[in-house]
């Protein structure tokens, strides 16, 4: 919620370093023409015969939906009137103000016990103005102000079907104040044919969650594909149902998820989408989801996922399940093949990022204190083509009678398996 303006203009800017709030800042709440489709309305207050001089059947209904309460029927309506309609959580009572003090006519006060209404967000507009034939007729509200934010817009211009304006933004549920002055002009008929009515109560306007993001297989391999799935529910955030899902991977459109039962008609949907991996390295994907009322998960939900080679294991003279057994200090090939997804070589030298080994227990295979080892001489990295490496790696004397593990590690970020060695 935006802070409200409290302090006088003067006192404001005479703050140092205060940033002079513009006119858009003084806004609290968010007001759309219509109404929003499916809200829990509660409650609300009606003015009508707005014709009325006091005698007669100028009334005000207050309560809850639907409305039956009568005010008193002595209000003098005239050109303009100040009113205020406000809720108390505390007490549970519904009250209008119509007029202002120190006026004449004095102000007319209704009060309505309505009893705990519970969660509130959501304000709708309703202005009906009815034109008498061969008369111009008007009716509008202006000027008003939520919780003393006042409302942009704030001019709101009655039709003959009624014009409907929702207002959100705001936490209702402790109470409100909203207040502003009737505005008529022209010949105004009688009865109901124009009125301003106020309603109070619930819109959801939260977003489905997302739970359960995953992507299989992870990691994927490059120019290949993996399957993204995830659950999106409104079960509680509104429950209404799931009218669609989509992702976006590493910051790109969004695309659209499948139902995994064929339709989008529960609360909660399975859903899922197979994604490119197309980036080497770590991925980002989000997730979001949107209900039948239009609400959209916010902020979506992401995961990441590791796009790395086809490791094709190490070949002879290693031995990839079995431990190794080495002479310490003599030179040990180690030679393995990458491709992508679709078998072709990886060719680049800079897919190798470094060779490593660690100290094992010659019982276990817990890693600690990996070093980087290195080749003799000039023999460094080498490859032989269709996706055939080898690197030559120089054991130290120093490792005699020691068990090791040693694994490559790759510039998608993504390690080889490791494989164990003894020294003798």
């Amino acid at each position: 919620m935006k802070q409200k303006l409290t302090l006088p203009l003067g006192k404001l800017m005479a703050i140092i370093g205060l940033e002079l709030l513009t006119a858009t800042d003084l806004y609290a709440a968010t007001v759309r023409s219509g109404a929003i489709d499916g809200a829990d309305l509660k409650a609300a207050v009606r003015y009508r015969h707005m014709n009325g001089n006091g005698n007669g059947n100028p009334r005000v209904y207050l309560g809850t939906l639907p409305l039956a309460t009568t005010g008193p029927t002595n209000i003098s309506w005239g050109s303009e009137k100040h009113i205020k309609f406000s809720y108390d959580a505390a007490t549970k009572k519904l009250t209008t103000i119509v007029g202002m003090a120190g006026m004449s006519p004095a102000p007319i006060t209704v009060t309505k016990e309505v009893g705990d209404l519970g969660e509130l967000n959501y304000l709708l507009l309703n202005v009906q103005a009815y034109h008498p034939m061969g008369h111009a007729t008007s009716v509008e509200l202006k000027h008003f102000k939520l919780n003393g934010a006042e409302l942009s817009p704030n001019s709101f211009s009655g039709t003959a079907a009624g014009a409907k304006w929702n207002v959100t933004g705001e936490n209702l549920t402790n109470g409100f104040t909203l207040e502003g002055h009737i505005v008529l002009s022209g010949m105004q008929p009688g009865a109901d044919n124009n009125h301003i009515q106020i309603n109070i109560g619930y819109a959801d306007q939260t977003g489905p969650k997302i739970d359960g993001i995953g992507v299989n297989p992870n990691p994927a391999i490059i120019n290949g594909t993996t399957t993204l799935r995830a659950t999106v529910s409104d079960a509680d955030t509104g429950n209404n149902n799931i009218s669609n899902a989509e992702y976006s991977l590493n910051g790109g459109d969004w695309e659209p998820m499948g139902a995994q039962d064929g339709a989008f008609d529960s609360v909660s949907e399975d859903v899922s989408a197979e994604l490119a991996a197309s980036k080497l390295g770590a991925n980002e994907v989000c997730v979001r989801g949107t209900d039948v009322k239009g609400n959209v998960t916010t902020p979506p939900t992401c995961s990441t996922f590791m796009v790395t080679y086809q490791f094709e294991g190490f070949a002879a003279p290693l031995n990839n399940e079995l431990i190794n057994t080495a002479k310490a200090g003599q030179v040990v090939p180690a030679k393995w093949r990458l491709t992508d997804a679709n078998g072709l070589p990886i060719e680049d030298a800079t897919s190798f990022k470094g060779f490593y080994s660690y100290p094992i227990d010659c019982e276990t295979t817990a890693p600690h204190d990996a070093v980087e080892e290195e080749a003799p001489g000039n023999s460094g990295l080498q490859y032989s083509g269709n996706g055939e490496w080898q690197y030559n790696w120089k054991t130290p004397k120093s490792y005699w009678g020691t068990c090791r593990a040693m694994y490559l590690e790759f510039n998608s970020g993504a390690i080889s398996p490791i494989t164990q060695f003894q020294f003798k």
